[in-house]
Formats: C-alpha cells, structure tokens, sequence
C-alpha cells in the first residue's frame, strides 16, 4: 500500500519548537552565572529575520499563540524593527541630507531606523519588573504610503514585562552587517566590480536566481554610505540572544509577496497605500541589502551564534529545509 508523505511542518510550529528548546537553555545558563539562584532570568529574545512577504510578520504574530498554548504557557511580547523607523520628518530630512541617494529616499535601509529607540524598548523588556513599556507603532499607509510613527499614546504597553517569557523582536534587514574592507574578495568593493563585470559569477556570490543585480542600480558610494550606516546597528543586534532566518528558496519570490502584501494591506484601509509600480520601485531599495548584506546573519561573533536556525522556504511559503547555525 501505498503511504502518502506527511505535509511539511508549518514555519511557525517549527520556529516554537526552536524556541522552546533555547529558552531552556538560556534558563539554565541564567541559573548558572546567577547570584540568587531562584531568581528570574530575563526573557530570551528572539531576533527573526525575512525579507518582506516572507511570513516573518505572520509568524510574529502566531508565535504567541502557539507559546501560549504550551504547558505552562509562555508569555511573549513583540517589537518589529519596522516600528523603529524614524518619523515622517526624520525620514524626510535623511532624504535630503542625501537627495541623490535613491537608497535613502524612503523608510528600509541602515540610516532610517531610530536605534536608540530600539535599544530604550530591549533594555526596558530585559529588565522586567512591573512598570509597563510602551513599544512604538509606525503606520505605513500614512502619506500616500510613505508611512509615520503614531503618537505615543497609541503604542502598544506591555504590562508587568517581568512576566514576558520571549521578546519577538523581527525585521527585514535583523542581523545584516558590513562587508569586510578591501581587499577582501567579499568587500562591498569587491562585489560590485563582479557585478560588473561577471554577471554568472555575480549570481553565485550574491546569491541571486535573476540576472540584473539591484545594486547595480546604485553607485559604490551610495551603496557604502548605506554600509557606514550598519556598523551603529551593532549594540542592537546585540541584544539577541537566538536568531530564526527565513530564507527565500529563490530570492526573486520577494517581488511577488511584497506586492501581494501590500493590495492585501489596501484591501483592509480601503485603498490607502502604494501603487503597483511604487511598490516596485520601493522594493527595488531593499534589494541591495539582501544581495550584499544579508551574509552577516552568519557572522561567527554574533550573540546568536550556535543559536540560530535557517528555515528555507518555497514560494508558497511552505516550509523546504530546516538548518542550524
């Protein structure tokens, strides 16, 4: 008789079985170094990584659930680094420090991100106690799509966070890191002369299933502004304990689930938001970073290293391989 292969494991059961396993161990390291013994260890935090349309946002937002079910149910609290972007007005002036720069035209990349921010809502979550933190909300739909933060006083407030068990903390670009300096066969130098200069080539060290590298599309020193950015994201990256990559089987499957994401957007605002073609071209900022960026996850003086798992996926989102690193 025939047997029928078993249907693979959604994204996020796989990510809570990860997490799960690593915040006992971060427990049990915690109740190691720690004077009192009984004392509470701080929650783990969870840095998640996808490219837009990938789910990270989805399994965001299931993770909870899913923990909470557990036996004894964990409690989680949530901060994406797309909540970090500056302001409309700080975003505008980034804009115009650099109008040339089509990088830094909008909200994405390393330079748009207010991380002292980011670093006040990690430390607040990690020391616990009972006065309750507020987390940011950015509303992208506003200004014709170009997104601002909303007032304080809609932020989301976790209350009692010593009880918070695992803080989610995701975003498209969690991890990414500069590129050694030349002349190192990896330089962000480097890599552009490949492009370049050899496309078949390019493909492999980029990782790309597409022919025309985005950043191309930008010159060496916009790209290296983008990358003197990054190195300020450290001190966040380093309040990550593990780390979960959604990686994209095909890179190219980026451009379908981000358009997808944003009419599933206009569908619930009534309209409000991108166009088609806005969407390309904002994607088309993002892209850079993906292709020269993103190999930092894989940094051996990460916090997360020998903590991470890679859960590569399809265009349907279906779950193709799970790895650890």
């Amino acid at each position: 008789m025939a047997t029928t292969p078993s249907p693979p494991r959604p994204t996020v059961e796989v990510v809570a079985d990860f997490v799960t396993e690593q915040l006992e161990a971060h427990r049990k390291a915690w109740r190691e170094k720690a004077s009192q013994k009984d004392a509470r260890s701080p929650p783990l935090v969870l840095g998640v990584q996808g490219p837009q349309g990938s789910g990270k946002s989805y399994l965001a937002s299931g993770l909870p659930a899913l923990l909470a079910s557990q036996n004894p149910p964990l409690r989680t609290a949530s901060l994406s680094l797309d909540d970090l972007y500056l302001p409309h007005s700080g975003l505008s002036a980034v804009a115009q420090a650099d109008p040339s720069n089509k990088l830094l035209s909008g909200r994405g990349q390393a330079g748009t991100h207010d991380l002292a921010l980011g670093l006040e809502c990690l430390r607040a979550l990690k020391a616990g106690g009972t006065e309750p933190v507020e987390l940011p909300v950015f509303e992208k739909s506003l200004h014709g799509g170009e997104g601002d933060r909303l007032p304080r006083e809609q932020w989301v407030k976790v209350d009692n966070p010593g009880e918070v068990d695992v803080v989610v903390f995701e975003g498209w670009m969690n991890g990414f890191r500069p590129l050694p300096s030349p002349p190192a066969d990896h330089s962000l130098s480097a890599l552009y002369s490949l492009a370049r200069n050899d496309r078949q080539q390019a493909r492999t060290a980029l990782g790309i299933d597409y022919d025309e590298p985005f950043l191309l599309e930008h010159d060496l020193a916009h790209l290296e502004k983008v990358q003197g950015n990054l190195a300020a994201y450290e001190e966040l990256w380093g309040m990550i304990d593990a780390f979960v990559q959604i990686k994209p089987e095909r890179m190219g499957s980026v451009w379908e689930w981000r358009l997808e994401q944003e009419h599933n957007m206009k569908a619930k605002n009534g309209g409000i938001g991108m166009t088609d073609e806005q969407v390309k071209h904002f994607i088309a900022r993002y892209m850079p970073g993906y292709e020269v960026f993103l190999r930092g996850i894989d940094d051996p003086s990460s916090t997360w290293t020998g903590k991470g798992l890679r859960v590569v996926i399809g265009k349907k989102r279906e779950v193709k391989a799970v790895e650890r690193f």
